[in-house]
């Protein structure tokens, strides 16, 4: 009996070319699609994980500096007296000034305080001179470096090595000052006639760290337990 073939491939014949093709183009696509979103899911992980480590820097740097401020040292009037031709500088007094860095601002601060760490194990406590100042340590990346010396403090101010380092990535570092009166200034000198030999009553942080393309801004005020007030000449 003649028997008529069936139309169309027998399975057993294989796959053609164009099937093998058509299902290799399929997986591609969809190996892209997994392999893409593991890549957005990994990449959104490291991205959590920095901006984590930034924001504890961050506020482990302001928390320092909040502790060291709150326990700032001045001497008050009328023990205080109003520098001359031939006085030495009060060693309580305040300084602040401003430089610019890659194009930013950093102040260097110095004060004294009661929130002396002790280093090198060495647990002697008194009021410390404190010290906050910028160094660069690549081009345009910057480091907070803080200075704290007890009693007899250097004559002039020398950044150190050793000096620990409040913050990293650093992009800028400004403090404002305010007086009693709420005014407000961008630098301070407790010495000088300019700002009535008075200290700030209150000090604004705003610091600027990470990525310079995507930076994180913080900042912070500070009321001053502790501050000297001389009435302005009239």
């Amino acid at each position: 009996m003649w028997i008529r073939p069936r139309c169309g491939r027998s399975h057993a014949n294989g796959f053609t070319l164009l099937e093998i093709l058509v299902a290799m183009s399929i997986f591609a696509i969809v190996t892209t699609l997994i392999f893409g979103t593991f890549e957005g899911v990994f990449s959104s992980a490291d991205h959590v994980t920095k901006s984590s480590a930034i924001y504890e820097m961050a506020d482990a740097c302001l928390g320092r500096i909040t502790t060291d401020l709150r326990a700032i040292h001045v001497m008050q009037t009328p023990r205080y007296k109003k520098p001359d031709m031939d006085s030495e500088p009060d060693i309580y007094r305040v300084e602040a000034k401003n430089e610019t860095l890659g194009g930013e601002t950093f102040t260097q601060m110095r004060f004294t305080s009661l929130a002396h760490l002790p280093t090198g194990g060495r647990f002697a406590e008194g009021i410390a001179e404190i010290v906050y100042y910028a160094q660069e340590e690549e081009n345009d990346v910057y480091v907070l470096r803080r200075a704290d010396n007890l009693y007899p403090y250097p004559e002039d101010f020398e950044p150190k090595e050793t000096d620990p380092i409040l913050c990293e990535q650093v992009l800028s570092f400004k403090l404002l000052f305010f007086d009693k009166e709420g005014r407000e200034q961008e630098e301070w000198n407790s010495e000088d006639d300019d700002y009535e030999y008075s200290t700030p009553a209150a000090v604004k942080v705003e610091l600027k760290i990470g990525d310079p393309e995507s930076p994180y801004e913080f900042s912070t005020m500070i009321s001053l337990p502790m501050s000297r007030y001389i009435e302005p000449k009239r």
